[in-house]
């Protein structure tokens, strides 16, 4: 195992900086995917001045593993603890994007999604 393999498997492991995952992607591939993922930093879009509408919440991304869930296509549904309470019981997420494709995982864009909670 490289270094870097053993660094991912540390990471999704380490029960502080991961949560408890349920993925669905869209049919055909509609089995729901249990793993684990882990919440990024919440940023929002810098938009210049006097450009129209800005969005107001901060953009969540959650990273998810490439070997547990290979492929995360926009609206894929995803039940997770909110990142602001993580010991909650899971909430309803939409994938929306994906902020970028790494060797070993995804970091897809999620929107709070109520007609999914669990």
């Amino acid at each position: 195992m490289s270094w870097i393999g053993l660094v991912r498997d540390l990471n999704f492991a380490n029960q502080i900086l991961s949560v408890a995952v349920t993925v669905t992607r869209p049919a055909p591939d509609d089995d729901a995917i249990t793993t684990r993922g882990i919440w990024m930093t919440p940023n929002t879009e810098a938009m210049p001045p006097g450009s129209g509408f800005q969005r107001g919440e901060a953009i969540r991304i959650l990273a998810v593993r490439r070997d547990d869930v290979p492929t995360v296509p926009k609206g894929t549904i995803v039940l997770a603890p909110h990142p602001e309470d993580l010991e909650a019981d899971p909430v309803g997420w939409v994938v929306d994007g994906t902020d970028r494709r790494e060797v070993d995982h995804h970091r897809v864009i999620l929107i709070r999604a109520t007609e999914y909670d669990a």
